[in-house]
């Protein structure tokens, strides 16, 4: 399947809240323009909705949305395109997304440090069995 989104998704663990709900719902992914909230409400598609994401260290973010989706059965939740943040908080969401992004780039630079990091000690353990079986 194609990935037709314009910005890219990240993985999170923030959380999510509805007005005049005392419930915390887990958001599992964020982008500039979307999230996507593990809920057991079927809110139906295209109403605009209102809720807010707590961003760690920072604090609450308020957001207008439209519900796009609800998931899938085995992951049910809702889909939010995001038409507007606070015109206020807006530069601290494109912060968060950007520090995000820099997160992601530190994780595949981490990743290829330990592949290089084994390749390394696969040719000293070559390196060294090779002289001993010259001896």
């Amino acid at each position: 399947m194609v990935d037709l989104r314009r910005f890219p998704r990240y993985l999170t663990k923030l959380k999510a809240r509805f007005p005049n709900d005392e419930n915390v719902y887990e958001v599992l992914n964020i982008s500039y323009k979307g999230c996507f909230i593990k809920i057991d409400k079927k809110i139906l598609p295209k109403k605009i909705v209102y809720f807010e994401i707590e961003i760690p260290d920072i604090g609450l973010i308020p957001v207008y949305g439209i519900v796009i989706h609800h998931g899938t059965p085995e992951n049910p939740g809702l889909g939010i395109e995001i038409v507007d943040i606070d015109k206020n908080m807006r530069p601290v969401w494109n912060y968060y997304l950007k520090a995000l992004l820099y997160i992601e780039e530190a994780k595949k630079a981490y990743k290829k440090a330990l592949e290089e990091s084994k390749k390394e000690e696969i040719s000293e353990e070559t390196k060294s069995e090779q002289g001993s079986k010259g001896s």
